[in-house]
């Protein structure tokens, strides 16, 4: 064969390695982009011991079971390079935004009927954290939008048997992730927790039916502004993450303190409940 047939077919060789080598880089580089962009979904289930007061619809305070359903979801992106506006060392982003959709459900009982409280509720929490990383320890801290709806009904109860509960508050919240390793495999801890600093909500006042205040649009101070003062509140939960068969599981345990003491009327529902879900 001539050495001018020789020479282009050897550099195009070279130009397919060369490409190949190429693509393999940008493969690379794009898997690595991926592996550090952090998007976490969490789907949890609770279940546990409930007590419940709110004398607006009894003096006495009802105990029993409640079943919640809470999704998560967190997103800190992932920048090309570290630099001072808002970089980590690690090209992560320092914020990061954090979603919670809760619903739940609970029936308590007094002692002379164990179904006297049914209540139902939607907790929305949405907001932005700062991050602090430190080896396998990430710690954020931030606020979060606290928006509630919903209701209890007494079952025995003819006249005002319900109670809507409607409240908009902004919470300061910490969250910490410690990651570590036994015998090769992932394990992490979490504590997350959040309280309602300042907000508003719904509180008919002392006497006053919701006929006189929805159908004949008699106001009486409803709307009031709440803090701990008001009384205090707080989510908080631990939270174990361990992987099995390829899916990372968790369990821990949540409680949740939900207080108001408005227009002479008292609520409060505190909940102790263990948790399962699993992240993806």
């Amino acid at each position: 064969m001539a050495k001018g047939t020789i020479r282009p077919f050897t550099r195009l060789v070279d130009c397919r390695r060369a490409a190949n080598h190429m693509a393999l880089a940008l493969s690379l580089l794009l898997v690595s982009v991926a592996a550090k962009a952090q998007k976490e979904k969490a789907s949890l289930i609770s279940i546990g011991h409930v007590d419940i007061l709110d004398t607006y619809l009894s003096q006495e305070k009802a105990t029993g079971l409640e079943l919640r359903y809470n999704k998560e979801r967190l997103n800190r992106k992932f920048v090309g390079q570290s630099d001072s506006a808002g970089t980590g060392g690690m090209g992560m982003r320092k914020w990061s935004t954090f979603v919670s959709q809760e619903a739940l459900l609970s029936k308590a009982g007094t002692r002379g009927n164990a179904n006297s409280f049914l209540g139902a509720m939607y907790n929305l929490r949405f907001g932005w954290h700062y991050n602090m990383d430190r080896s396998t320890l990430n710690v954020r801290v931030g606020l979060l939008g606290d928006f509630m709806l919903g209701g209890i009904y007494n079952t025995r109860n003819s006249n005002n048997p319900a109670q809507l509960k409607l409240a908009l508050s902004v919470d300061p919240s910490v969250m910490a992730t410690w990651r570590f390793h036994v015998k090769g495999r992932p394990f992490a801890l979490r504590y997350e927790a959040s309280a309602p600093a300042l907000g508003i909500a719904f509180s008919p006042n002392y006497g006053q039916s919701y006929y006189e205040i929805f159908t004949r649009g008699n106001y009486d101070h409803n709307v009031v502004f709440t803090s701990p003062a008001s009384g205090f509140q707080i989510q908080q939960q631990l939270l174990f993450d361990f992987r099995l068969w390829r899916t990372t599981f968790t369990i821990g345990y949540l409680n949740d303190i939900r207080q108001l003491s408005a227009n002479s009327l008292k609520y409060h529902q505190y909940t102790h409940a263990v948790t399962i879900g699993w992240r993806y």
